[in-house]
């Protein structure tokens, strides 16, 4: 097995038997203002700080490439259930210093003819815990 990465516990890999990897990550950073109105003038702005980074990307989980989607669901909902900070690991360099998962939207893609999930296309959003 090779080993992409991690988020805490939940690992990306790619292996003969299994591939459990991302897509599409973003990494998004902004700054806070105040906007005061002066009389007869373009409102001023005052820098107030920095937003919290966020990140967000997309998992697929699939039977047909080795990984249970619903075992892998459960896995990613109990991190932000849990609101559990984890370190985001890609190769040997560490992204940012903790995450916690804000929000996961799943597409249920495939079923087989008993309900059973098959595929599955998940987005991961985390922010910065500081």
């Amino acid at each position: 097995m090779a080993l992409i990465g991690a988020l805490g516990d939940i690992t990306f890999h790619v292996s003969r038997n299994a591939i459990k990897t991302f897509d599409n990550m973003k990494w998004s950073s902004g700054a806070k203002y105040a906007s005061h109105d002066v009389h007869l003038q373009a409102p001023k702005l005052e820098y107030t700080g920095i937003e919290s980074d966020n990140i967000s990307f997309d998992m697929s989980f699939s039977v047909f490439y080795g990984i249970d989607p619903v075992r892998e669901i459960n896995n990613i909902e109990r991190a932000r259930i849990t609101g559990e900070a984890m370190r985001l690991v890609i190769g040997n360099k560490i992204y940012g210093r903790k995450w916690v998962i804000t929000k996961t939207s799943k597409d249920l893609e495939k079923f087989d003819n008993h309900g059973n999930l098959l595929a599955v296309k998940i987005n991961v959003s985390l922010q910065a815990y500081n």
